[in-house]
């Protein structure tokens, strides 16, 4: 029997408004929201909700993806002594922003901060985040920064990387086992406290969870640009925020950003070349991708694959694709979960 079948996934919880009624959908969200929050639709309820909610359990913490339309929120006084829910709620949005009462708005690619031991309200644009529920107990070192924070969102760049961290994630739960938790935990924490309570010490422990993020955030960027002939060292560093010598750092496991680069062009190239429905000359795809010389391309194409262009096009040998895993679709109370955290 196949190992990785039978590990024991990471628990998760989904909740779904999809196979209810339309004029239904906004209450059967609200019973699962009411005993955290108020809300109130933007839209009228008679128009439908759609909203789903997917929370993984990691035992000290929680790890939410949502999506759902606009809407006003508040976490009132009677809530706060009914539910006795003394964590932070940290939200990094895909899509839509967030914005507090007092007018702070955190949007995609930063990181709001709100104490759910505290009176707050605000409201949301349609709205797609991941959220990450943190105890107040979980990271006493982080405290204080935390609730500095509340209704704000974390400093820019190192927001930016917690939120990348969050999103990241969220991607690889779904492939990870229970057994990784732990592992996962502490890296959450460091980062946590890295990025709220900045400090040399702080920063060192953190070092290889803000490296990965920081790497990834990278290669996402070079995904995103690939056909752009302005995608090189100058416009990661603008992107990311570093020094020359800490992006060559970073990419020096992979052997150097540049190769990386190419690399991942001479990729893209292999898949459009043998996909079957890209029949444009084999060196437009090549020059839509930064090699201009069509020798320079052939060379590099065949010490990269062990055999040529054409052979690629002709033969149609393919990039093998990783499957993802199915997320489970388990139905519970998410107010539950919550509170249930340690």
């Amino acid at each position: 029997m196949d190992e990785a079948a039978t590990a024991e996934r990471v628990p998760s919880y989904v909740f779904t408004t999809a196979s209810v009624e339309r004029e239904h959908q906004f209450d059967a969200w609200l019973s699962i929201m009411r005993p955290l929050v108020a809300m109130t639709p933007h839209s009228p309820v008679e128009r439908g909700f759609s909203a789903r909610s997917l929370a993984w359990d990691l035992g000290p913490l929680a790890l939410t993806h949502t999506t759902m339309p606009a809407l006003d929120f508040r976490r009132d006084a009677i809530r706060l002594r009914a539910d006795a829910v003394d964590h932070w709620l940290l939200v990094a949005p895909r899509r839509g922003s967030m914005r507090s009462e007092a007018g702070h708005r955190a949007g995609a690619g930063l990181c709001y901060v709100r104490s759910m031991h505290r009176v707050s309200a605000g409201s949301t644009t349609d709205f797609d985040a991941v959220a990450l529920v943190v105890p107040r107990d979980f990271c006493p070192a982080g405290a204080r920064g935390l609730d500095a924070l509340h209704e704000r969102h974390v400093a820019s760049q190192l927001g930016g990387l917690l939120a990348d961290y969050m999103h990241s994630l969220e991607r690889q739960l779904p492939r990870l086992g229970a057994e990784h938790l732990p592992a996962v935990v502490a890296a959450t924490r460091a980062m946590l406290i890295a990025c709220t309570a900045p400090g040399p010490d702080t920063l060192a422990e953190a070092m290889p969870v803000l490296q990965a993020t920081q790497l990834e955030r990278a290669k996402r960027f070079i995904r995103q640009n690939l056909l752009s002939a302005r995608l090189g060292v100058r416009e990661l560093c603008r992107h990311l925020g570093m020094s020359r010598t800490a992006l060559y750092r970073l990419f020096e496991p992979l052997g150097g950003v540049v190769h990386y680069i190419r690399a991942a062009r001479l990729q893209d190239a292999h898949r459009a070349l043998s996909s079957g429905t890209d029949m444009r000359s084999i060196y437009e795809i090549a020059a839509e991708r930064g090699f201009l010389e069509p020798s320079e391309f052939s060379r590099a194409f065949k010490r990269h694959f062990g055999y040529s262009p054409s052979e690629a096009r002709h033969e149609g040998r393919l990039i093998p694709v990783r499957p993802v895993g199915k997320r489970p679709a388990t139905v519970t109370h998410l107010a539950e979960l919550l509170s249930a955290l340690a």
